[in-house]
């Protein structure tokens, strides 16, 4: 079997079209789950009340099936249910018409979000409660307090979980091709199969895939290290601050 690299070189184009689709799934994701993620851990961390119970049922049952099923349950069965109450509200709308890029966003955002919940999650123990409760001394309210105290402090631990995160999103949005949708591996899929030029559409997805993946990964370490330079920046104003008023 020979390696056929001019199919490569003639899919590079046309696969490359396919990458606006891929960055929006995964950027408007990760958008949308970043603060429904965070309300959705601190109202799980809370563990009181009905729906306390119910978000930590909706993170179980996410994190704990697998993403094509989720996509085959959300792609097969939201239609059906849209199209029913729009009939049972006299709407004028067929739901059957909807672009299928609408159901590939809100499967992959409603799993984001349970995975950012849990890393959020954990990451809102390591700064503990003296942190609300100094700001709260301070005169800020509870929203100020998670604004300008807890989530600077949070973010920095969980940095390097959300690069995680975010690489796996990045891998599973090959998944939205099995919703129809041309993506960067639904282009290739279906250029390598006009001339069986598996082997090499795969290598050529596994390249594309891997660049990206990398550079998610240098995003969020550019992230870490700005959270880690402004906290060192802090706490030599604080330092300063407090040689100043004891002088």
């Amino acid at each position: 079997m020979q390696f056929n690299f001019n199919y490569i070189l003639e899919a590079l184009i046309p696969v490359l079209r396919g990458l606006p689709v891929t960055l929006f799934v995964v950027s408007f994701s990760m958008a949308a789950a970043f603060p429904l993620g965070f309300f959705l851990a601190l109202l799980v961390s809370k563990r009181k009340g009905a729906a306390s119970g119910l978000g930590a049922l909706f993170v179980s049952f996410m994190r704990g099936t697998p993403m094509i099923v989720q996509i085959y349950v959300v792609f097969f069965s939201l239609p059906g249910i849209l199209a029913f109450l729009a009939g049972q509200l006299k709407l004028s709308i067929n739901v059957y018409q909807i672009n299928p890029l609408v159901y590939a966003v809100i499967v992959f955002t409603l799993n984001t979000c349970a995975v950012f919940c849990e890393i959020f999650r954990s990451a809102l123990h390591t700064v503990g409660p003296a942190q609300m409760e100094a700001a709260l001394s301070s005169g800020l309210t509870e929203a100020q307090g998670y604004w300008r105290v807890v989530i600077p402090q949070m973010m920095e631990a969980a940095c390097a979980p959300l690069a995680t995160a975010s690489i796996e999103l990045m891998k599973n949005s090959s998944l939205v091709f099995y919703m129809t949708v041309m993506d960067i591996m639904g282009i290739i899929k279906t250029t390598a199969a006009e001339g069986y030029n598996y082997l090499e559409g795969y290598t050529l997805a596994w390249i594309i895939y891997l660049v990206l993946c990398y550079g998610v990964e240098f995003i969020w370490f550019l992230a870490e290290k700005r959270l880690k330079s402004r906290r060192s920046r802090e706490s030599v104003k604080n330092s300063g601050e407090r040689e100043k008023k004891y002088a």
